[in-house]
């Protein structure tokens, strides 16, 4: 079985009144990857965020993890889940390759980042219901969570302009009328309440010089890569079965670490008698 490890959330869950930052996460297993890969691969990345840290949190706070409490975890909360998830499972270490956004450089990075340096540690004056004023009027809100942005996810994948989906979480988050003040200004007031959930990178393009800042997505991130694992995860299941005899699913719980170390082990018991 996959070791859990205990996570502090930048923001926490809250019931009756009482904040829980408190979490105990375990690493992905093959299951989850094969899960992502095969029975959620059709899903936007806010569902498939959901259901994968449903799966992988066993605990928020004292209690068990629901699809629905995975879901109520602010926005922030999931992206730096997320992120100890990748930690987890993979490790400090990430590699990721953008192009620089000037006309007529284009310029391709390979960046290299540490999950530690990604997360934030607490967010400021947490609360489960925040008041701003926005043109001398008192707003009160909340900050957006999975189910949020979920909804807004499908309104985009329908085909309708971004403005509206982003209008309709502000919709859900905010007591009262939106009007078109409270879409200018009440973003910019819920991005200081909540720093993990649009993670920016200021970066400075190594070919024409030019700064210019990058959005990090998590979950867009390790949904890319456990893609691009999919292949991998198979000829691991066929290796440690031809060899160890062990069924598809005793190797499918194993998390991803648990299986490269027995796949070492054969490789070092496999190699010619020199090259030990």
């Amino acid at each position: 079985m996959a070791t859990s490890i205990p996570i502090l959330l930048p923001g926490g869950t809250w019931r009756n009144g009482v904040r829980h930052r408190e979490a105990l996460l375990r690493p992905l297993t093959g299951e989850d990857e094969l899960f992502l890969a095969e029975e959620a691969e059709g899903f936007t990345p806010a569902r498939r965020t959901t259901l994968l840290l449903a799966r992988c949190l066993e605990r928020l706070g004292t209690e068990p993890v629901s699809d629905a409490d995975a879901r109520a975890l602010t926005a922030g909360d999931r992206e730096a889940l997320l992120l100890q998830l990748r930690r987890a499972t993979f490790g400090e270490s990430l590699t990721s390759v953008l192009s620089c956004p000037r006309d007529g450089c284009d310029e391709r990075m390979d960046l290299e980042l540490r999950v530690g340096d990604l997360l934030v540690e607490s967010v400021p004056e947490p609360a489960a219901v925040y008041e701003t004023t926005i043109d001398g009027r008192v707003v009160r809100f909340r900050l957006p969570n999975g189910e949020d942005l979920e909804q807004a996810a499908a309104i985009a994948a329908r085909g309708e302009a971004l403005a509206q989906a982003a209008r309709h979480v502000l919709e859900r988050c905010v007591e009262g009328d939106v009007d078109d003040a409270i879409v200018a200004q009440l973003p910019r007031v819920m991005a200081e309440l909540d720093p993990q959930a649009e993670l920016l990178l200021n970066l400075t393009c190594t070919r024409c010089g030019r700064p210019f800042t990058a959005l990090f997505d998590a979950a867009s991130f390790l949904f890319r890569e456990l893609a691009a694992h999919r292949d991998a995860l198979f000829r691991d299941v066929h290796q440690l079965a031809l060899h160890y005899h062990w069924s598809e699913a005793e190797i499918l719980r194993m998390p991803a670490e648990r299986r490269r170390r027995y796949l070492e082990l054969l490789a070092e018991a496999l190699a010619p008698r020199g090259k030990r």
